[in-house]
């Protein structure tokens, strides 16, 4: 006799679906996952896939999402620092971030590049944005698209930084949070020559 399912909210069970995911696609490649599996981790009928996201693809794109976004709330601590010790205390919460969201946040954003202009990388090119908002906030600097802008390619330069000292242990904590905070404060002191070449 088999157990009884638990009856959750549909909203609910979406959750428990992306979460399940989230934990396979974490150290494993999205071809290496088949829907079979997923409905097993999420203890759903594979129906239920379908049912809230069409079909893999579209679960695995949720479960990416919600992996990259970074919180909208504000950071706490900051009231009173300078904008050095507001971007170094705003580079540490990234890095504690990426060790909490772990290799699957490394490699899912890091790879995101490679598909150009894919669903993927619309999901990345979001949370980049997210991010750079965030930070703009964080260091107390207003959020226009001119400083956005100057942000966003920081996101790669943290993913790879991310890679170096996660995955291959090429860098400590803190050398990536040094090059991390002195990139950050490069990118929003410097301005940008409006005219080509200048």
């Amino acid at each position: 006799m088999t157990a009884a399912r638990l009856r959750l909210a549909p909203e609910e069970r979406r959750q428990q679906i992306i979460k399940a995911a989230q934990t396979l696609y974490a150290s494993r490649p999205y071809d290496d996952v088949s829907t079979a599996e997923l409905a097993a981790a999420a203890g759903v009928a594979r129906g239920l896939i379908n049912h809230y996201f069409g079909d893999k693809r579209e679960l695995f794109l949720a479960a990416m999402r919600e992996s990259v976004l970074m919180p909208e709330q504000a950071l706490p601590g900051l009231e009173g620092k300078s904008l050095e010790e507001r971007a170094r205390l705003t580079m540490s919460w990234i890095l504690d971030a990426a060790t909490t969201y772990g290799e699957g946040w490394v490699n899912v954003s890091g790879a995101a590049n490679l598909h150009g202009n894919s669903d993927m990388q619309a999901v990345i090119d979001e949370a980049d944005d997210r991010a750079a908002r965030l930070v703009l906030d964080a260091l107390g600097l207003p959020d226009d698209a001119d400083l956005r802008a100057r942000l966003r390619p920081t996101a790669a330069l943290t993913k790879a930084v991310c890679r170096e000292w996660l995955q291959r242990g090429t860098y400590t904590r803190e050398d990536a949070l040094d090059l991390l905070t002195s990139s950050v404060l490069l990118f929003v002191n410097k301005p940008l020559s409006k005219e080509v070449g200048t």
